[in-house]
């Protein structure tokens, strides 16, 4: 080839790629301002600006992103479409119609303007702050706060109000106004006024100490009828500071508060943990049922948006913070449960008498509803032991062994020998006190909580026996629809393990929730489940636990409850036997936790009288009939 013809061949292949270049553009650049002006909004309804009608399109895109960022979950861009496109003073500008939905469905609409620009043959784009939204300045952004109604009511049995929203007294501190004997005299004031408050001056003269700049201390926050009780003593202190503020309360301080739990102001790290579904203003449920069913005692979660930076107001000034739509804001939906007022309050009180940390849980047995759970704690705030807590649940576990034992063909008047101790797989096992009561029926053994004559006929039953046996006992339920939990019986064939099972130990595992599940089967002759919040969605996650649990026999039931009555008449539990009105019926135990010689124990007590089941826990409390028994005993005088 001559040097002629390869300059020919350069220059025809230059041609036909910068005509393959321009029959790409044509496909990929519009050449109207119509289809530009379609394009641009295309993309920004996508939330995506892949288009190459964009100066910059990374750029822009990032733009795009920190504008809208804080929107996050919680308001969604529904469609961008071209209303217009004029042209005046040698601009042109697609004005374009937005549509935002909050998570209710509701819309927020307005208009922006586009600048397009014409290049040669091809339209382009060039996004700003103030084409997302006309009240945005140059850095601009969205803000968003929540905007919320009020929080839905907890209810009891007769529509009883259990929690809702009520006036509190935030008390602080102004350091630069105090004088020398101030915090003694309101720490004084405090305590004296309001039992539950151990206010140290100590501490109090330390948070003074340190706060910078001159800050106002918090120190307390009380509800109104609390704070009445100790306004003459410390209203006119100097440098004590009272706001107003509402806060979700119980119907009076400490009633169910573990259970019903406490909501409060999203925290900094509520909205961080949450990836857009909390934001600033919103109000969260953090302990109990206020924290289960958030969702529904919050509503649907009203906003009101915000044009954040140098901003332009309704008046043509600049601003830094500018409301642009609020949603309408809805109250939350009343949360209706079982509890009753008197049957808690009696609960409450009775938990209180207890010196170590306690629970106390009562159930109708007729229809199954919680009529009452109560959490104690000397050391402070009581956590939800009554309904979330494992413990071993040590003899009143023999309710459930014990029926096993029927159901393998045992009777109540044979005899099984209560010895000392009993050897089982290497393991000693021996009963409480070293008690010993010879050949004596099976009904014996169990009204004195005999374990070695439980331990030795552990092997008349198999390990999914005894789990089948608390199954009908309705122990082994899923009660996580409210943030529940019920109990664990391994089907567990080691027979060392197996043994202590019999007793309630080993792996066994139980809420106070489900001791007193058990003991309400017993009484109605027929599995119960435990129903504290009424609601079809809540009952249907209640009754389906997924599996086919074994029937209760209510001949089986039947003789237990006789068992249990003899525990009360000549048993471990004969302090019951003066409680006014019907027949106490129970079962104490004694279960043995942690590594210690001797180990430590729970106090545990489990039984019924008439239409009411209870179960009782005392962490650490040594004997059942020591320290749980009495508990029961003053919150089955409080019921009659």
């Amino acid at each position: 080839m001559s040097k002629k013809s390869r300059v020919w061949l350069a220059v025809s292949l230059v041609i036909v790629l910068l005509a393959g270049a321009g029959v790409f553009a044509l496909f990929r650049l519009p050449m109207t301002k119509s289809s530009a002006a379609e394009a641009a909004a295309h993309d920004l309804a996508e939330e995506q600006l892949s288009s190459d009608i964009w100066h910059e399109k990374d750029l822009a895109q990032g733009l795009f992103d920190r504008v809208t960022k804080s929107l996050g979950k919680r308001v969604d861009l529904r469609s961008v479409t071209v209303d217009d496109i004029t042209e005046a003073d040698g601009r042109t500008v697609a004005t374009l119609d937005w549509t935002w939905a909050n998570n209710d469905g509701e819309s927020w609409e307005y208009s922006s303007q586009l600048p397009l620009e014409k290049s040669g043959l091809f339209w382009w784009a060039d996004l700003t702050e103030k084409a997302i939204h006309p009240k945005l300045g140059k850095g601009g952004s969205f803000a968003l706060r929540a905007n919320p109604g009020g929080r839905g009511k907890i209810l009891g049995a007769d529509d009883e109000v259990l929690m809702e929203d009520g006036k509190v007294i935030d008390i602080g501190i102004h350091p630069n106004r105090l004088e020398p004997d101030t915090i003694g005299k309101l720490v004084k004031g405090l305590n004296d006024g309001v039992d539950s408050l151990d206010l140290d001056a100590d501490d109090l003269e330390k948070s003074v100490d340190d706060a910078e700049d001159n800050q106002l201390v918090p120190v307390v926050t009380l509800r109104e009828d609390d704070y009445k009780e100790v306004k003459g003593a410390i209203h006119d202190l100097p440098g004590i500071l009272f706001t107003e503020d509402t806060q979700t309360l119980t119907r009076s301080r400490g009633f169910a508060q573990a259970t019903l739990g406490s909501a409060g102001p999203a925290s900094a790290d509520d909205i961080e943990k949450s990836k857009g579904e909390i934001i600033a203003g919103d109000i969260v449920g953090r302990t109990g049922l206020q924290k289960t069913f958030n969702s529904r005692l919050a509503g649907p979660g009203s906003v009101e948006v915000f044009a954040k930076g140098d901003a332009t107001d309704d008046k043509g000034g600049k601003t830094k913070l500018t409301s642009l739509h609020a949603f309408e804001s809805k109250d939350g939906e009343d949360l209706e449960t079982t509890l009753d007022v008197d049957i808690q309050a009696a609960a409450d009180k009775a938990a209180a008498t207890a010196k170590k940390p306690a629970a106390v849980v009562a159930i109708r047995p007729s229809d199954g509803h919680v009529l009452a759970v109560a959490n104690h704690d000397p050391g402070g705030a009581a956590w939800d032991r009554a309904l979330s807590g494992q413990y071993a649940p040590g003899s009143v576990f023999k309710i459930a062994s014990g029926l096993a034992l029927l159901d393998a063909g045992v009777s109540p008047d044979d005899d099984i020998d209560c010895p000392k101790t009993v050897n089982v797989g290497g393991k000693s096992f021996k009963n409480a006190e070293d008690e010993v009561l010879g050949n004596v029926s099976f009904a014996e053994d169990f009204a004195h909580s005999c374990n070695t004559a439980f331990v030795s006929s552990g092997e008349k039953v198999s390990g999914s026996e005894l789990a089948d046996a608390a199954a009908q006992l309705g122990m082994l339920g899923d009660a996580s629809a409210i943030g529940a939990k019920m109990a664990s019986v391994p089907a567990d064939d080691d027979e060392v393990t197996h043994a202590a099972q019999m007793i309630g130990q080993g792996k066994v595992q139980s809420s106070p929730l489900a001791v007193a599940t058990m003991t309400a089967s017993v009484e109605v002759g027929e599995t119960i489940t435990p129903q504290l919040v009424l609601g079809d969605a809540v009952e249907e996650a209640e009754n389906d636990d997924g599996s086919d649990s074994p029937t209760l026999d209510a001949d089986a039931a039947k003789e237990v409850s006789e068992m249990m009555r003899k525990v009360v008449t000549e048993g471990t539990a004969t302090d019951l036997e003066d409680v006014p009105g019907d027949p106490v019926h129970g079962k104490t135990g004694t279960a043995e936790y942690g590594d210690e010689t001797p180990p430590r124990t729970h106090s545990w007590f489990a039984g019924f009288q008439g239409d009411l089941a209870v179960a009782v826990l005392v962490e650490d409390g040594g004997f059942g009939a020591e320290a749980a028994v009495p508990v029961a005993h003053d919150f089955l005088d409080a019921v009659n």
